[in-house]
């Protein structure tokens, strides 16, 4: 299809209303500038098909650059991951790293070549992806490193700080399904964006109308482009390696990457830390953008589905422990065998055995610092808090759901030696704080650890947790989410929340709600009233939580996703002091559950 065809079947759809104006605008736009000449074929080709469904979606608007970058569906159009979208994001980003260096010159550093590190995934087009940004940021004068294969996040953000670069690029969707695919900025400091940087780097993809490019073999001759990788990666695996604590390592672990970048952070770890006894799920193992060997094509540890494979294997050859982490290797799920059956943990139990196992090991050897600090997110549980109060370290609680603001409290304390641990729900993990992001390979190696040593007294990982429980009282924590299909979910989202809070419920399934916290507002509330009671702390956010005990130790919060068409909610239930603790786990649990679905069929209605 030649520009002038489809400029006439452009026109006519819209004539007859099957497309709409801005989409058909759009449209045309991309057929006529050069710079989106690398999507043509495609765009021509969904043209050909008559998918008008699909083009509306893909060229009515523009993908936004959130708060930590873009993801979504790849193919033709403006709402679409692509070359062009990915071009413009890597232009804004650079065009604001050239800005904050001009007024930074008095520093030092500034003296140095800007320099942004390159990172990608095992997904279609990464790669291409992430040469094509490497590309648009040598092109704007500034020197790109991109590894020479897909490395973990983690590891992009750890080599950030090792180079002492003024940036950072991900190219990747995370767990997203396999049509997608994304791009994640970081700053010096090894952090995703956050504000003031976060906004002004959207401010200015907003307004690109021009992307630089220099050509690969050029920018290296002019000193603009290196590749990057075994200096950074013994580097990182020698860093996560040194964090472990004890001694003990007889444990069998089987381990799937789920077709992603674990291959190159969490299985070396492990070998390097001691650990022998470690078996590969073949059927996961090798880079493939299809995520084939995972049932749904869904490459999310946080699935029990995903950990089956990895399971049947560990029961055939007797395993201890199943661990898995996602494509980009930030999170890690797992299951352990217990009394002769396999336990999927969720993220809060896999989160809370770790910190158990890093604050008893610190204090058993007098290494808890005065004024250590736990950093974790608002919807992650509070059992948390009873372990480190046990303990005496401090807890930060009141971020909001997103890693980069943990990474943001380490990069403000005074002494990051304070920082003992990071976590969020959703399997999100950090120990040590040369890596700004949480880190799968960082958490196998002190659960594996962990197991180990529980191993060596015969017992396991469950026996610690429902120790723990007895200790500080059993916490249900659930986690319902409410999908959204269709183009436009965020409207759908956002007018959920937006009944919630004109209309708040007074109870949920029975149970009366004593207060209502808006992180949006920043206002507390007395259901029915509305009178004001409270301020919220941290940050604003959209996210709502409605308190059935004062104290906070009992609530439902509910917020958007911010990387899926998703409206998430989140449950934390006490359960009742008593000596039998599984009628203590089979009750709240069922409450939590009835709690859960109460509140996400009110949301969704």
């Amino acid at each position: 299809m030649t520009r002038e065809e489809l400029s006439r079947a452009v026109d006519a759809a819209r004539q007859s209303g099957r497309l709409g104006r801005s989409a058909g605008e759009n449209l045309l736009q991309w057929s006529r500038d050069e710079g989106y000449a690398a999507e043509w074929e495609a765009m021509a080709a969904l043209l050909t098909t008559g998918d008008l469904d699909e083009i509306e979606d893909a060229f009515a608007a523009v993908i936004p650059f959130g708060t930590g970058g873009r993801r979504g569906a790849m193919g033709p159009g403006p709402n679409r991951i692509n070359e062009r979208t990915i071009g413009e994001s890597a232009q804004g980003l650079s065009r604001y790293v050239l800005a904050s260096r001009d007024e930074a010159r008095a520093d030092r550093a500034a003296a140095r070549i800007a320099s942004i590190v390159i990172a990608y995934d095992t997904r279609h087009n990464s790669r291409r992806f992430a040469e094509h940004a490497a590309s648009v940021v040598a092109g704007n004068g500034i020197k790109a490193l991109l590894f020479d294969g897909p490395r973990s996040t983690p590891e992009l953000s750890f080599a950030v700080r090792w180079y002492e670069a003024s940036a950072g690029i991900v190219i990747s969707a995370s767990h997203n399904p396999p049509t997608d695919n994304g791009f994640k900025a970081y700053w010096t400091d090894g952090g995703q964006v956050v504000p003031p940087h976060d906004r002004a780097i959207i401010e200015e993809v907003t307004r690109v109308t021009e992307i630089a490019r220099l050509d690969l073999e050029h920018a290296a001759r002019r000193g603009l482009f290196a590749w990057i990788g075994t200096e950074v990666d013994k580097a990182y695996i020698d860093y996560c390696a040194g964090l472990l604590l004890e001694t003990e390592r007889a444990v069998r672990i089987v381990y799937s990457p789920l077709h992603g970048t674990g291959t190159t952070s969490v299985a070396p770890v492990l070998f390097s830390s001691g650990f022998q006894d470690v078996f590969n799920v073949d059927s996961q193992w090798s880079p493939d953008p299809e995520f084939s060997g995972v049932p749904g094509r869904s490459p999310n540890p946080e699935n029990p589905p995903a950990l089956d494979a990895a399971i049947r294997q560990a029961q055939a050859i007797g395993a201890d422990l199943v661990l898995a982490s996602d494509p980009d290797a930030d999170r890690l799920g797992a299951a352990v065998l217990h009394r002769g059956e396999w336990v999927f943990l969720t993220g809060n139990r896999i989160g809370v055995l770790l910190f158990d196992h890093v604050a008893r090991s610190l204090a058993a050897t007098g290494r808890i610092p005065k004024g250590a600090v736990l950093l974790k997110t608002c919807v992650t549980s509070d059992l948390f808090d009873r372990i480190a109060e046990s303990y005496g370290i401090s807890v930060q609680g009141e971020f909001l759901v997103g890693f980069k603001y943990i990474a943001e409290a380490i990069q403000k304390m005074p002494d990051p030696s304070l920082f003992v641990f990071g976590t969020e729900e959703s399997h999100g993990y950090l120990r040590g704080p040369a890596v700004r992001d949480k880190d799968a390979a960082q958490a196998a190696v002190l659960f594996a650890e962990r197991a180990a040593s529980l191993k060596s007294e015969g017992r396991t990982l469950l026996d610690a947790l429902e120790e723990i429980w007895r200790r500080h009282g059993y916490h249900a924590e659930i986690t319902r989410s409410i999908p959204l299909e269709g183009t436009g979910g965020g409207a759908v989202a956002k007018a959920m929340m937006d009944r919630l809070r004109a209309a708040p419920p007074a109870e949920i399934e029975g149970e009366r709600v004593v207060e209502i916290a808006d992180r949006r507002s920043g206002r507390i509330t007395e259901p029915g009233t509305g009178r004001e009671i409270g301020r919220t702390r941290g940050i604003a956010g959209d996210l709502l939580v409605f308190h059935l005990r004062s104290g906070g130790t009992e609530r439902i919060s509910i917020r958007p996703s911010g990387t899926e068409p998703k409206v998430k909610v989140y449950v934390q239930i006490v359960g009742p002091r008593q000596d039998d603790l599984a009628s203590t786990i089979a009750g709240t649990d069922a409450r939590a559950a009835r709690l859960a679905t109460a509140l996400a069929e009110m949301a969704a209605r």
